[in-house]
This record gives C-alpha cells, structure tokens and sequence, in this order.
C-alpha cells in the first residue's frame, strides 16, 4: 500500500499504486497519484462485459472494466493495433456504441484503452 495525501482535504489516504483513481477515506474525493483529481463528472461503474469487435480488417476480443455515462475503459486481448484517435464499433452487452479512443496502455499481451463514447 502507498500512502498519498489527498488533494481536497490534505489527509493522508491510501492505494495499491499511484495510476489508479481511488476515494480517500476522509473524504471521498476521487484522485490519483500521479494523475491527480479525476477529471470525469459522472460516476463509474466496475463491470465486465465481454464482447468482440473488429477494427483494420482484423478481430479483437475484449472485456469492460469501467463504464460511465460518456466513457468506458477496455482490456484487449492480444496485440491490438490500435491508437488514439481511432473511432470504434463495438456492440456490448446488446448496444451499439462509437467511441474515440483516448488513451490506451499497451501491455505484453493485452491493451488497456480509455474510450469516449460518440454517440
């Protein structure tokens, strides 16, 4: 556990490393480490929903971990050739969704990206 001071109150709080955005405990208020307060307004929800999606000719497998109102976060399976700024198709859970990819981390065998839902 890494020991942060929070921001708004200036406490100390904790997490388990310093790029996750986590709620100090004296007063809930939602930053990171290294990122600082979080920047989204809308609350998000952890959720796995698997689903498959195709971008560039070529088929991906992937799994939510976070949704919110305007965004979702995505883990991909595999080498996804994928970079910000791409628009994607997905169908998840039953609804369609174009989003813009934001952000994405590249790992040895899968990807991690931030996604902005367009519609």
């Amino acid at each position: 556990m890494l020991r942060l001071t929070c921001p708004n109150c200036r406490k100390d709080s904790y997490s388990i490393d310093v790029e996750s955005f986590s709620a100090c405990m004296c007063c809930g208020f939602r930053f990171s480490g290294k990122y600082g307060p979080d920047k989204r307004c809308e609350t998000r929800v952890q959720q796995e929903i698997p689903f498959a999606f195709s971008h560039s000719s070529q088929d991906f497998k992937a799994v939510t971990f976070d949704l919110s109102e305007k965004g979702l976060g995505i883990r991909i399976s595999g080498n996804a050739h994928i970079t910000i700024g791409d628009v994607l198709n997905l169908t998840i859970g039953g609804n369609s969704i174009m989003a813009k990819v934001m952000w994405l981390k590249r790992l040895p065998d899968r990807s991690l990206a931030g996604l902005k839902r367009l519609n």
